[in-house]
C-alpha cells in the first residue's frame, strides 16, 4: 500500500469521525466508505461503519457490509504479503523450509496469518445472521 493512499484514507477517516460526532451519520457513512475504498486495510473505518449501522438498527446493511469488509480486508492482506514476498525473496527462500517444518505455511506457500479483526467480524456476522434468522416476524394488524 503506497503511503499516499494510507494517509489519504486516514484523513478521510478523521473527517468522517468529525461528522459522526456532529451527528451527521449519513455523511459519516459516505466518508467511511471513501476511506475503505482508498485503503481496504483500514479496519477502523470498517468498524465505525459497522457501529453506525448497528446504531441505526440496520441489520441487513450491516451483514452486507461485514461480508464485504471480510473479503476486501483479506484480499488487501494477501496482496501486502505477496508484495513483501516479491521485495524480500531471498529472506523468504532462506526461511521457507523452517517455516514449513513448524507448520507456519499455508498450502499456497504464504505464511499462515491469525488476524483478530477478521475473527471478530466473522463472529459478529454469525451472530447477526442468527438473530435475523430467528427474529420474531411482525404480525400485520387485521383490518
Amino acid at each position: 500500500m503506497p503511503v499516499k493512499q494510507s494517509i489519504k484514507s486516514k484523513q478521510q477517516f478523521d473527517s468522517a469521525l468529525a461528522l459522526e460526532k456532529s451527528g451527521d451519520i449519513q455523511g459519516a457513512l459516505k466518508l467511511y466508505g471513501k476511506s475503505v475504498t482508498t485503503d481496504p486495510s483500514n479496519s477502523h473505518a470498517w468498524n465505525r461503519q459497522m457501529i453506525l449501522f448497528r446504531k441505526i438498527r440496520s441489520k441487513e446493511e450491516e451483514v452486507k457490509l461485514i461480508k464485504t469488509a471480510i473479503g476486501e480486508y483479506q484480499s488487501a492482506a494477501q496482496s501486502r504479503q505477496e508484495e513483501w514476498l516479491k521485495e524480500n525473496r531471498q529472506k523468504a527462500d532462506s526461511t521457507r523450509e523452517l517455516a514449513s517444518l513448524l507448520g507456519m505455511l499455508e498450502p499456497s506457500g504464504l505464511p499462515k496469518k491469525y488476524d483478530k479483526i477478521l475473527e471478530q467480524w466473522q463472529t459478529r456476522l454469525y451472530l447477526l445472521e442468527y438473530r435475523i434468522k430467528n427474529s420474531r416476524k411482525k404480525k400485520k394488524a387485521p383490518k
